[in-house]
């Protein structure tokens, strides 16, 4: 095919080996820097970035460039889509590729939080065998589990949580039609119904102003005192401050939050002083199969473009195809 693509972090190499075979040469950035970007991408016709974000200014340099691929789902770390739309750049993405791992990585949470293991474990390692009887631990069967988005990743963990542990799901999602759910999922019309009834509240959101605090103090405190938060979709999506509240003061048992409104979190950040709250550093999605999953799929994207193939997914290619057609 004679393409170059730009690699703004390395991948793993089931997607190098794919772009590779058909025929294009793989340019790894040596590091983050905007200027070096902006150098590299003159001659390159995709680019592939985990989190590295391709800003106007950069894509503008890429005279050959026809797509932006994303490792991973949400796309707003890596490229505005309306930038790129009107740039005439598709936006390819893996939306089926960490959709297991985050819901494992979900469910091992409830898990944490249910058994108190973080505190139990340290217990044991001082030999506390009276530990136990300051906590209390539960079983997740039976219990009620609210997704909020259900989108790959959260059918997926709905199913693991009904079909594994026995759960009770309750799911809230106004673009998705009731009749396109299994029936172990039960709709709710109000999002406020999940945080009255629901013992798990579980977040599966994208980054957008409609979603920024999603979770405020005024929510917090619709649920039960025994509820626990948990939040592996994006850092804004929850309002820190009143999440901190609500835990401090046990408006609610617990959190688990694998995504932060800073990344990397700050070190004065309250909440991790909370030893109500697990916490994990944006990695649910960075299983060793999830990586290759994510390598391959992204590329496979960028293949698909090149060729001139319809991709499998992207997020705004009639659109672009239009303004390519009229030239």
């Amino acid at each position: 095919m004679g393409y170059k693509v730009l690699l703004a972090q390395d991948v793993s190499e089931s997607g190098k080996e794919l772009l590779k075979e058909n025929g294009c040469e793989v340019i790894l950035a040596p590091r983050e820097d905007p200027e070096v970007m902006k150098e590299l991408i003159k001659d390159c016709d995709a680019c592939f970035s985990k989190t590295f974000f391709f800003s106007e200014d950069i894509l503008k340099e890429g005279k050959k460039l026809q797509v932006v691929s994303k490792h991973g789902v949400g796309v707003d770390n890596v490229v505005d889509v309306a930038t790129a739309t009107r740039l005439g750049l598709y936006v390819v993405r893996t939306p089926l590729a960490n959709m297991d791992s985050v819901a494992e990585h979900t469910l091992g949470a409830i898990l944490a939080m249910a058994k108190n293991m973080l505190p139990l474990e340290k217990a044991a390692r001082k030999a506390d065998f009276d530990a136990p009887l300051s906590f209390e631990s539960h079983d997740i069967g039976g219990k009620t589990l609210g997704i909020i988005g259900l989108g790959n990743i959260g059918r997926t963990l709905a199913k693991k949580a009904h079909g594994g542990f026995d759960m009770e799901i309750l799911g809230y999602d106004p673009f998705v039609k009731k009749e396109d759910l299994p029936d172990y999922i039960t709709c709710v019309e109000d999002v406020d119904d999940i945080f009255r009834r629901a013992d798990y509240v579980s977040l599966h959101l994208n980054a957008s102003p409609e979603n920024d605090n999603f979770v405020d103090k005024r929510r917090l405190e619709l649920m039960k005192p025994g509820a626990c938060l948990l939040n592996f979709s994006r850092g804004s999506n929850v309002n820190e401050a009143d999440l901190y509240e609500a835990l401090k003061n046990r408006v609610i048992a617990g959190a688990a939050l694998d995504v932060f409104a800073q990344e990397p979190v700050r070190a004065d950040n309250p909440l991790l002083s909370l030893d109500n709250v697990v916490l994990s550093p944006h990695c649910a999605a960075l299983t060793v199969e999830a990586m290759d999953r994510m390598s391959y799929q992204g590329c496979q994207g960028i293949v698909e473009i090149l060729k001139g193939e319809k991709p499998t997914w992207c997020m705004n290619y009639e659109e672009v195809r239009a303004m390519r057609e009229k030239g």
